[in-house]
């Protein structure tokens, strides 16, 4: 027999804390005696739909002001994330983390009123998060000290990622010590010593996106983020839905955050490229570990299940101790299995070969030992009904392990078959055996009838049942007898005390036998601690392996490229993802080149010609290839980007009390101030919700600091004179898409070179009105007479002239530095080497000369 004795001292122990939680309690609600976060007096919202994913956030005073440490937890996880870094007074860098983990129950401590540092935080992450839970604490709890005895007692350090570093970060072990705190009170958790990982998480190794820009550009759908979890989506219209091939939750898991948070690390991406390349390369390996994997289950709940403990003992928290168990067993399998295909495909890559070795660790074989001797995994194959899913729980434990298991299972097993003797004896009675009635079981119903018949609507039952229900091919009912054993009967003409009975004692054998089998079960998590840290590794392995064959999957069903990384942005017939995804066929392929030296694009083009969706092309490839996936492309080399920005499409913010143009300038400001040579920065209609004059002087500027900062940039805009600053920098290059005309139709949503100077804006738009045609003419006179006074005053021939010899001596030095890659220091012999230097100096030759005829040509019109 087992004993729960260490369940019974942690009981002890609880209650032995109680009044100093008790404390605790009283500070979590309340804020110096008055809400600043709540006109109602008390300072906690709820959230529609609660979170699982705490986070506890300090805020730094005096000389560590601007920094902010973090630490958080998911419930449904084995793991505590902590985090510590330098924030703007919008908080950008801690809005954008809590979208990524989903952290919608915070916890922010309780400061000093007057310094208004607490009101600050909880009013910015109240209007970033109106459906948060946003609780404060006093600050006498926010202490590092606790916070680091707890991080040393707690951690596992095989597993955990902790620094040295970190255990000088105050803000975060305060808010770790809280952490911990709270979750003992809010959820009645304890976790075992040496249990748990605890990673230190950095934003440095991984590109930041504003979560503005996860709607803007497509990546996420953030109005309903359950949507996107759905495989199945028949209509894919983000980045998400799109690459998401993933078969388990944790894989989907790692491939969001993988999206919202690509990295940087070209170390990683390269590894990933080469599995996925190999990946793609070994179809059948990569189907055969989707189809294994789709029968494993997820192990954080099993770790979760191993290193937490509660003060609570019920029936309930006994049978899910039993289907976790039943689940590692499963799981267990399925890592023998894909070890052995790892194996057998004799697999390169050094990512799956690293987690080929994880899965290969001998204490996986120990974990199994020590669940078959006590639990039969014979019945976890079979047939998957109602009743069979029930008795796989109850019959978990082999037998005559525990005779009080044994006992309760002589009971249950008495039940079944009188309610099955009652099941045959009725149907024999009234359908005279017919195959087509059998006695069914169902969790929501219990056991009931079920008759398969064509004439469902018209068949009769007869009226000795009850609870008739008819479906297109099935009839559903009941007998008091058989609900009598549901234990459901409550006003049917049968005994009370044969309710009573049969309940009592079904419900009973039932109860006993899943506590009975959670003495065996505690045991066995008793026994297996010390091979933990294994089952974090599977965990990892798993994940990682789904997320590397769902991007496989995406990067074999489209034409894709895998991409190389360097200081420029070359993209030769790239595709937009989305797009390319629900139509290949009619997807317009558009080139993309920035450089080092010509690293700013301004877009001009009339409405509908495609000038937004190319800036989410470029945003969305960028982030693609930087999560290590291939893109859709013939060919790309592109920059490790740290942050890209985006602008696009803002209206009036009615709740926050912005206008659109205040909303934008907001966005802009945070480019300016935190934008550098790393960052890619997408804006699109910069300044349209102001007048012409504000909005060109403004666009300028803008364009003029981003410039200054380096960042790889483009800009799509209706300001025709916005195209004159490549006038001024050599840095800048004008590219236009043509209006969609049957004249165009070939060049239709295609980016070409130049500033635009086709049709004028807004004509089409108003031909379709019932505007007069006099009316309409003669606007289109007058401005066709403005447009060519402006290109006549503002043409600076010389300027052109400069900016195709600068060009030129971009391309050859591009094109120089790849023969020479290719063929060594003799390149300049190469026949291709010499046609293509040829062909660059004939296309400049060309491009002064037409300058010259245009120059001439307005001087004769002068």
């Amino acid at each position: 027999m087992y004993s729960n004795k260490s369940l019974q001292r942690r009981q002890r122990q609880y209650i032995s804390e109680s009044r100093s939680e008790e404390k605790f309690s009283n500070s979590l609600i309340r804020l110096n005696g008055q809400s600043l976060l709540d006109t109602t007096g008390n300072n906690t919202t709820t959230r529609n739909n609660s979170s699982d994913v705490v986070i506890v956030i300090m805020e730094g005073r005096g000389s560590n002001e601007g920094q902010i440490g973090i630490a958080m937890h998911d419930v449904r996880h084995p793991e505590i994330n902590l985090c510590e870094f330098v924030d703007s007074r919008e908080y950008t860098t801690l809005k954008t983390m809590i979208n990524v983990h989903e952290a919608y129950d915070i916890v922010i401590q309780n400061g000093n009123e007057e310094r208004g540092s607490t009101k600050l935080l909880g009013e910015a992450l109240m209007t970033a998060f109106p459906d948060a839970s946003l609780q404060s604490i006093s600050s006498k709890y926010f202490k590092s000290e606790r916070g680091e005895r707890q991080l040393n007692s707690l951690m596992n350090a095989e597993v955990s990622t902790v620094s040295e570093g970190c255990l000088r970060r105050s803000l975060a072990l305060g808010a770790l010590a809280v952490l911990l705190k709270y979750i003992h009170e809010t959820r009645c958790v304890f976790f075992r010593v040496k249990s748990l990982r605890i990673k230190e998480i950095g934003v440095d190794d991984t590109c930041m996106i504003d979560f503005v820009s996860w709607e803007s550009l497509e990546i996420i759908d953030t109005d309903d983020a359950s949507k996107a979890r759905k495989c199945q989506m028949k209509q894919k219209r983000t980045l998400m839905s799109v690459l998401n091939h993933t078969v388990t939750t944790n894989g989907y898991r790692l491939l969001r955050s993988n999206v919202l948070q690509p990295s940087t690390d070209v170390n990683v991406i390269e590894s990933r490229q080469e599995a996925i390349e190999e990946l793609i390369a070994k179809p059948q390996l990569k189907d055969k570990l989707k189809r294994t994997l789709l029968r494993s289950q997820e192990l954080d709940r099993v770790i979760a299940m191993c290193i937490q403990t509660s003060t609570s003992w019920t029936v309930r928290d006994s049978e899910a101790k039993i289907n976790q168990i039943i689940k590692l067993i499963q799981t267990l399998k399925v890592i023998q299995v894909i070890r052995e295909l790892l194996d057998s495909a004799r697999v390169k890559s050094n990512l799956l070969n690293e987690k080929t070795e994880f899965l290969k660790d001998p204490r996986f074989d120990q974990i199994m030992e020590i669940l078959i001797e006590k639990v039969d995994d014979t019945l976890l194959d079979g047939r998957k009904n109602s009743l069979h899913l029930q008795n796989t729980k109850c019959y978990a434990i082999r037998n005559h392990v525990a005779v009080q298991l044994d006992l309760a299972r002589q009971t249950y097993e008495e039940l079944i078959a009188g309610v099955e003797e009652v099941g045959a004896r009725e149907i024999a009675q009234h359908f005279h055996n017919n195959a087509s009635v059998r006695l069914s079981f169902s969790q929501a119903r219990g056991f009931h009838y079920t008759f398969v018949t064509r004439q469902a609507e018209t068949v009769t039952i007869p009226r000795h049942f009850l609870e008739v229900f008819r479906n297109r091919t099935t009839v559903t009912f009941n007998s008091r007898e058989v609900i009598a054993y549901n234990g459901t009967l409550k006003y049917f003409d049968i005994p009370l005390f044969m309710v009573s009975l049969l309940l009592d004692r079904l419900d009973q054998a039932v109860s006993e036998m899943f506590l009975a089998s959670d003495v065996i079960v505690c045991a066995m998590i008793e026994e297996m601690q010390p091979m933990i840290p294994v089952l974090y590794y599977a965990m990892d392995a798993l994940s990682t392996i789904d997320f590397l064959c769902g991007l496989a999957t995406y990067s074999d069903l489209r034409e894709t490229c895998r991409p190389s990384f360097g200081p420029s942005f070359s993209v030769s017939q790239g595709r937009h993802p989305i797009l390319d995804w629900a139509d290949s066929e009619k997807t317009i392929t558009n080139d993309t080149c920035l450089t080092r030296d010509r690293r700013f694009g301004i877009i001009t083009g009339p409405n509908m010609a495609g000038k937004s969706t190319y800036l989410k092309q470029v945003a969305q490839i960028s982030i693609i290839a930087q999560m290590g996936c291939f893109i859709p492309a013939n060919y790309a080399s592109l920059p490790i980007f740290t942050r890209i920005f985006s602008r696009m499409g803002h209206n009036d913010e009615l709740m926050r009390n912005k206008s659109a143009f205040a909303s934008e300038m907001s966005d802009a400001a945070a480019i300016v101030q935190y934008a550098d040579k790393r960052s890619l920065v997408v804006l699109d209609e910069l300044a349209r919700s102001t007048s012409t004059e504000e909005g060109i002087a403004i666009t300028y500027a803008i364009c003029e600091k981003v410039l200054e900062l380096q960042s790889y940039t483009f800009l799509a805009t209706h300001f025709l004179d916005i195209a004159a600053l490549a006038n001024y920098s050599n840095a800048i290059d004008n590219y236009h898409f043509l209006p969609q005309t049957d004249e165009n139709s070939f060049k239709k949503h295609k980016l070409l070179r130049g500033q635009y100077r086709g049709p004028l804006y807004g004509f089409e738009l108003i031909e379709l009105s019932t505007f007069p045609d006099e009316v309409l003419q003669h606007a289109q006179q007058l401005a066709a007479e403005l447009r060519a006074q402006v290109e006549d005053t503002e043409r600076d021939y010389d300027s052109e002239r400069r900016r195709v010899k600068v060009f030129m001596s971009h391309r050859l030095r591009e094109s120089a530095e790849y023969f020479m890659e290719m063929h060594g220091e003799k390149w300049k012999e190469e026949p291709a080497a010499i046609e293509k230097m040829k062909s660059l100096r004939n296309y400049m030759i060309e491009e002064l000369a037409k300058i010259d005829r245009q120059e001439q040509m307005s001087q004769e019109s002068e």
